[in-house]
């Protein structure tokens, strides 16, 4: 038998609140000495206790809670649990994606971005194995991209890349045409996957954007767009981000990405 305080300190709860359990009848002591009054708990009743802070947590009104208790199927509060769970995790998503923009935003305010100076540089021709979607709000670029370069990689498998990575955005009416590519050469397109040439651009704008992470990439695009037009220079087709390093490379530490904005003018 457990007492009070060591049943308390088991179940997460405090003494107080199973005094009040037990008056409301939902977690009544297994035993309770006639003489000093004091409370018992079995070992056993840990799996009740549990299930019942659990729905308490959910929000459920102890009333209810009792009757769940009683009366619910096996396998339906832990059903329950797992629901609430799923709905924090997208919360918790939500939330992150929410604190990225702020942080961008704040970098775009306060102009810290951490970039290097600005080349206008010719572009080379790229063949590439891409993924593209059309997006129509710009929030989506940040949910696209990384899965779109998943499966990209995924689909190469073991083929060697001649080139780093990179994402092309194209702007058609209403939106534009964002893709996810690997340079492998002249190696059989995997399944799934289009080949696409990319043209060489005579002139273009550039920078590279160093961080830890990419909550500032958005500011960084901004800050060159508005060089292109700072210099009297017209922004003209297809722009690229060339992901020189990543997090994710065998030796890779930070980002290191080359925006690049072919120009005219």
């Amino acid at each position: 038998m457990l007492s009070i305080g060591e049943f308390a300190r088991l179940a997460g709860v405090s003494v107080r609140m199973l005094r009040h359990y037990d008056g409301l009848g939902l977690l009544v002591p297994d035993r309770v000495d006639p003489f000093s009054g004091y409370r018992s708990y079995a070992a056993s009743q840990l799996d009740r206790a549990n299930q019942l802070v659990a729905l308490k947590d959910l929000g459920f009104p102890l009333e209810q809670v009792g009757e769940l208790l009683d009366d619910a199927p096996p396998g339906r509060v832990a059903e329950l649990l797992r629901e609430r769970r799923n709905r924090l995790r997208e919360q918790l998503d939500a939330d992150q994606r929410r604190l990225m923009g702020v942080e961008m935003r704040l970098r775009s305010i306060e102009k810290e971005i951490p970039m290097s100076e600005f080349t206008l540089t010719p572009l080379p021709a790229l063949r590439l194995v891409q993924v593209s979607a059309q997006i129509e709000e710009m929030e989506e670029i940040e949910n696209e991209i990384g899965p779109m370069f998943d499966r990209v990689n995924a689909a190469i498998g073991g083929a060697a890349r001649v080139g780093p990575g990179v994402a092309t955005y194209t702007d058609i009416p209403g939106g534009l045409i964002a893709a996810a590519g690997e340079q492998i050469g002249e190696a059989p397109t995997p399944e799934g996957l289009e080949k696409v040439d990319v043209a060489e651009a005579p002139r273009a704008l550039t920078v590279t954007y160093e961080g830890e992470d990419i909550a500032g990439l958005p500011a960084a695009w901004q800050s060159l767009v508005r060089e292109v037009e700072s210099r009297g220079l017209v922004p003209v087709g297809t722009c690229r981000e060339v992901y020189l390093e990543t997090p994710y490379d065998p030796e890779g530490e930070r980002w290191r990405i080359s925006l690049q904005q072919p120009v005219a003018g």
